[in-house]
């Protein structure tokens, strides 16, 4: 991304020191058929365009265990809005028209059985209980 001339051109606008960091944001229709009938959902991604495909951060014996960390630091970001709306509770307009304290709790997570294992702290197809191996 950072070869393109409009990336060096608003580059030498900015002052001495200063640097872009471009937000790539991609919406992915998906249908929710499954769970819902008919309806469907746009899940939003989110991710910053000046990092080399290339780039090589971690080693690779610690490139998953950074990548699990970085996940559960990014979901604990982004859910302690609900921990506090739980806790606290928040005052909304419910559907009688009225203010209420409101109490949010996570009901469901739903996740294929790759992320139920990156969410869980397993590793995928490896029981955390038992030692039977992945093949039998």
């Amino acid at each position: 991304m950072w070869t393109a001339d409009w990336w060096w051109d608003v580059q030498g606008k900015l002052p001495a020191g200063a640097m872009i960091v471009p937000i790539i944001l991609l919406l992915d229709k998906t249908s929710l058929s499954v769970f819902s009938g008919d309806k469907k959902a746009w899940p939003v991604y989110l991710t910053i365009g000046n990092i080399s495909k290339d780039l090589k951060c971690f080693e690779k014996k610690t490139r998953s265990l950074a990548g699990y960390h970085l996940f559960h630091h990014a979901m604990s970001l982004l859910l302690q809005p609900l921990v506090d709306a739980s806790d606290d509770g928040k005052a909304m307009v419910c559907t009688d028209g009225y203010l209420h304290c409101v109490h949010l709790i996570l009901a469901a997570y739903v996740t294929d059985f790759p992320e139920q294992c990156l969410v869980a702290c397993n590793k995928e197809s490896h029981c955390p209980c038992c030692l039977v191996q992945s093949n039998k």
